[in-house]
């Protein structure tokens, strides 16, 4: 069988040697800070709470955000830890239930 067209050998070649070795250096730094865990800068500990009538998960982030618990944390963060930790779905959560809620020192 004959080829008509055959496309070209090119070998590749490292026009720039800094740029090369800034590129590797971005790629590793960039790995580097996915894998790397973050590290919590306070322990937490929770306590449980019993819901009342008319609490919601939004209204206890809400207040807990204005005693000083994570002052500039979106509230959406802090209602995904209250859900997290306490394994009851938001729409299940109804008064009775116990629920954990964070402690940190001099927050009570």
């Amino acid at each position: 069988m004959i080829r008509l067209w055959e496309p070209p050998k090119r070998r590749l070649r490292i026009q720039s040697r800094t740029r090369f070795v800034v590129f590797v250096l971005v790629v590793v730094l960039t790995v580097l800070a996915i894998l790397i865990p973050k590290k919590e800068t306070s322990q937490v500990s929770y306590k449980p709470y019993r819901v009342a009538y008319g609490d919601t998960y939004w209204g206890i982030a809400k207040q807990l955000k204005q005693a000083g618990y994570k002052p500039k944390a979106d509230i959406r963060m802090i209602v995904h830890e209250l859900i997290s930790k306490s394994g009851i779905k938001p729409h299940e959560l109804k008064e009775g239930d116990t629920i954990y809620i964070p402690v940190m020192e001099g927050l009570e």
